[in-house]
């Protein structure tokens, strides 16, 4: 879809022009108009403008000055100038400004069309697949560290990745690890940073402790890293079978790493000044439960030794203390959040299903994971119906009050359904809201449409109106009505335009301008090709039957 913007200082052209490239043989083109350069500059300046199709010679700005200031807004767009003058110095001072064409108003329609379609391929040239390609890579490259970081989030998270999903996204976002081997995982921590830093110094100091653990680790570990808060690091590792004298030695690369994590913890202190603490894996983990054990390890950050300074822990350290330390249903519990934000219905309540069977069925509401799995839903569900502004309505519904404390339920299916209803009913209400927005806008822009069918009827007038873009408003239109704005104003003015024939004695001018075309015969081809009548003709048939 490319925007073109016609100027003339002379209506019945711009119109003329505006539905020869508006009508049926042009759909890749988005038609706009304007009367003179400052009225054209006041729309490019608003949207972005593919190819202007102007007059040269106009009062006040003429064409080349209006094509010095687009070019300034929009540098790749494309000017074809019209003029009724054959102006050699005016054509060279057009073609240096950087114009693709020139035609000569008397010339027709025909040299109209092959300069536009000129611009077009102009256009197309500039951007063949190729740059387009090496853009998409260079732009690739740099998105790569944060779209690795997204994923590998995303599946410490407990986002579920099938097998075959894995090993394709391993290999797009080219991550240094094989998706079908178990992983180590460390975690480190800034303890304290200084005082006087500025935040915007901490993201280095923090690559500073990644580049410090690669030169420790030299080729025996693959590794890759997240920055998952502004103070602490993880690392997933595994043994690089090309460098390791004992790949088959299951504490190897245990046993290297925490060796590692040690030099680098008193390397950190001596050079960069920063007290660091790491927690690390006993063992190697399957990609399918590391987010359980990415859980466990983030325990041992939030209590007992792990709460002081310079520590060096490993999850064994959990076991020897008697804890488990896995809580499967709160980290499954972040991504209920993510659905419900979303509106991912059916994902949302396939991971509440699994969250409410891993809690099972206790004796007691009063400790334990039931309690805190209950009031994370409950934070989340209140966050989501104060987001949506959906407490008054549901609460119609349902006894919100019963989201405030768990002694509301005698059991924890009880509980458990109790959320799952109230879910429902934010999915459903929120669905609905979309929906009457969506008819409202559409509404609203018929409304003006028939009310303003002698008037501006541009897609940028009709956006200001429901105050969304000019792109949205026209796919919103479409997927809601199935037809597009430009049908939906031809077919509102060619039924004004037959009732105004049959029911009124104006002349057909009249007729015309009371849709929207100043211009008699621009009207009448307008009116032919979507009836195969004059509007003569149609009157003339009306008075036989």
């Amino acid at each position: 879809m490319y925007r073109l913007l016609i100027v003339d200082d002379e209506p019945i052209i711009v119109e003329g022009l505006a539905e020869l490239f508006g009508g049926p043989d042009f759909p890749h083109l988005e038609v706009h108009q304007a009367f003179d350069g400052k009225e054209a500059l006041d729309i490019a300046a608003r949207l972005r403008m593919d190819i202007v199709l102007t007059d040269i010679r106009m009062p006040e700005m003429d064409g080349i000055a209006l094509q010095r200031e687009i070019a300034k807004l929009w540098p790749r767009c494309r000017v074809v100038f019209l003029t009724g003058y054959n102006d050699f110095a005016l054509v060279q001072a057009a073609m240096r400004g950087g114009a693709v064409d020139f035609v000569l108003k008397t010339e027709g329609d025909e040299p109209i069309v092959a300069a536009l379609n000129k611009a077009i391929r102009s256009i197309e040239e500039q951007m063949t697949s190729e740059r387009l390609l090496a853009q998409a890579r260079s732009s690739a490259e740099a998105a790569l560290p944060l779209l690795r970081k997204e994923f590998l989030l995303e599946i410490l998270n407990g986002e579920k990745k099938g097998v075959q999903e894995r090993r394709k996204r391993f290999a797009e976002l080219r991550i240094p690890l094989d998706p079908d081997r178990a992983v180590h995982i460390a975690i480190g921590r800034v303890d304290r940073w200084p005082e006087d830093m500025p935040d915007s110094d901490k993201p280095l100091l923090l690559f500073a402790i990644d580049n410090i653990l690669g030169e420790h680790i030299g080729g025996r570990l693959n590794t890759t890293q997240i920055t998952v808060e502004q103070h602490r690091i993880v690392w997933l590792c595994q043994e690089n079978p090309l460098s390791s004298e004992s790949p088959e030695d299951p504490r190897g690369a245990h046993t290297f790493l925490k060796g590692t994590l040690e030099s680098v913890q008193a390397a950190c202190k001596m050079y960069l000044k920063l007290p660091c603490s790491f927690v690390l894996s006993e063992e190697a983990y399957e990609w399918e439960t590391l987010p359980l054990k990415y859980d466990r390890l983030q325990l041992l950050f939030e209590r007992g030794l792990g709460l002081g300074s310079e520590m060096l822990l490993t999850d064994e350290r959990v076991f020897a203390a008697g804890r488990r330390g896995e809580r499967p249903g709160l980290r499954r519990v972040r991504l209920l959040e993510r659905y419900l934000a979303s509106m991912e219905r059916e994902r949302f309540f396939e991971v509440f299903r699994e969250v409410v069977e891993e809690v099972g069925d206790p004796k007691t509401l009063q400790t334990g994971l039931a309690l805190e799995v209950f009031y994370e839903l409950a934070a989340m569900l209140i966050t989501a119906l104060n987001r949506l502004e959906l407490f008054h309505t549901v609460s119609e519904r349902v006894n919100l009050g019963k989201l405030l404390s768990i002694r509301e339920h005698g059991t924890w299916p009880e509980a458990a359904e109790f959320l799952r209803r109230t879910a429902e009913l934010i999915f459903e209400y929120g669905s609905e809201e979309n929906e009457q927005e969506t008819h409202e806008v559409v509404r609203t822009l018929r409304q003006y449409i028939e009310a303003n069918l002698d008037g501006d009827l541009s897609l940028t007038r009709l956006s200001d109106v429901v105050h969304l873009t000019p792109f949205y408003v026209s796919r919103l239109f479409k997927m809601y009505t199935g037809k597009s704005l430009s049908d939906e104003i031809a077919e509102r003015r060619i039924e004004r335009a037959k009732r105004l024939l049959a029911e009124t004695h104006l002349k057909i001018h009249e007729v015309g301008a009371r849709i929207g075309y100043d211009s008699a015969p621009y009207f009448t081809r307008f009116f032919k090709k979507m009836t195969s009548l004059t509007p003569q003709e149609y009157r003339d048939l009306l008075k036989k039957i």
